[in-house]
């Protein structure tokens, strides 16, 4: 096994090495090979896949230099145990839409893997994951027994670390789960993410329990997720906005799936929508990533800051609002600075009532906060 020895003698425990951290490389490594990690005057560290062309050069999979080889049985082990500990939580009470394994939350830096029903999806976004995507698959099917398996892959992510997944991706892969009653077609193969958020199931039955007798307006709505929550609770009326037209045919689908006829979607801005203030008495905002790498951050907090702003602008006195943030590179302190400043320019007085985030099937690894990427905060509006 060939290494890669980093800058100085301290040996880090996040499970992420970036590029400049390497001082040197043996010869003869290559893209995705598994590496022994090693301080500057030789101590190992750990084993790694390695990507000389990532930011992030080596993902750190176990601290054993001497482990058996990361293999099927290898990668069985590790998605048996995050399988195992998902068993634990119950979440079958309740779904069969769920996170298996959440990156490094599970110990597999860069491999994500959802199970909706029958199907798994599993999606890379490391170089070593791509060559080990025989046994990754073989791994999944095993541990999980599912009849079908779809991988997936961000361009952004093939264009960064090398490779192309398209030849291994279905074309169309569709299925139906359950999430507290409520059923959803869900695109495994071309919907946002694996195909649904999986993330907001806890949000959901949130809003669900919140909206009796609520006028509801449910902004970035994708598939519906919240919009059809609320009409399960008995909303008075809710009205989904989303630009993807696609997701907007995907969660008219939903209502009528689920006999929900009272839901309407439109397709509109949300910055529009929000402008011309439709009656609402709950609003959920939770917009998509808004910055990928700190370069954009000061846009994204503009951006966060005026969404949030019009907002509370349109809730009457008394209103919900439930805003969301799942900008990694934010956490719950700058998403409350963003509302205390939207506040302010909206004059309006705002009171935290909770704060949530990602459910206990994607969890974090203490040395890595970067994989809590989730904050939300319902907030009462005066």
């Amino acid at each position: 096994m060939r290494s890669v020895y980093l800058r100085g003698n301290d040996a880090p425990r996040h499970p992420r090495i970036f590029k400049k951290r390497i001082r040197r490389a043996d010869g003869g490594i290559r893209p995705g090979d598994v590496v022994a990690v090693r301080t500057a005057d030789g101590a190992f560290v750990g084993r790694a896949f390695y990507s000389h062309r990532s930011v992030i050069a080596a993902r750190i999979l176990d601290r054993d230099e001497y482990g058996p080889p990361v293999d099927t049985e290898w990668f069985a082990a590790r998605i048996g145990a995050a399988a195992a500990l998902r068993e634990a939580l119950r979440l079958t009470d309740v779904t069969d839409a769920y996170r298996v394994v959440h990156a490094e939350g599970d110990g597999l830096g860069g491999l994500i893997v959802d199970r909706y029903g029958d199907v798994s999806v599993v999606e890379v976004r490391a170089r070593g994951l791509f060559e080990h995507l025989d046994e990754i698959e073989e791994a999944v099917r095993r541990v999980l027994g599912v009849e079908r398996i779809v991988v997936r892959a961000d361009a952004r992510v093939e264009e960064i670390e090398g490779f192309v997944a398209a030849d291994r991706c279905a074309s169309d892969v569709r299925t139906i789960v359950t999430e507290h009653g409520l059923r959803f077609h869900v695109d495994c193969s071309q919907g946002h993410k694996t195909g649904f958020f999986v993330d907001q199931r806890e949000a959901r039955h949130l809003v669900s329990r919140l909206a009796e007798g609520r006028r509801v307006l449910d902004l970035f709505c994708y598939s519906g997720g919240f919009a059809l929550a609320a009409a399960r609770g008995g909303a008075s009326a809710v009205l989904g906005v989303d630009l993807d037209e696609a997701a907007l045919a995907l969660a008219s689908e939903n209502a009528l799936l689920n006999g929900l006829e009272g839901v309407e979607f439109e397709h509109a801005d949300a910055f529009d929508v929000l402008r011309r203030a439709p009656p609402a008495d709950l609003i959920v905002l939770d917009p998509p990533k808004l910055a990928s790498h700190r370069r954009e951050l000061d846009r994204a907090r503009r951006k966060s800051v005026d969404l949030n702003t019009l907002a509370l602008a349109a809730l009457p006195k008394g209103g919900l609002l439930l805003t969301f943030s799942c900008t990694g590179l934010w956490g719950e302190a700058e998403l409350v600075g963003h509302v205390r400043e939207a506040a302010r320019r909206s004059r309006r007085f705002v009171r935290i009532l909770r704060v949530t985030g990602q459910p206990p099937d994607h969890p974090v690894d203490v040395e890595c906060p970067e994989s809590r990427y989730l904050t939300g905060l319902l907030l009462f509006v005066t």
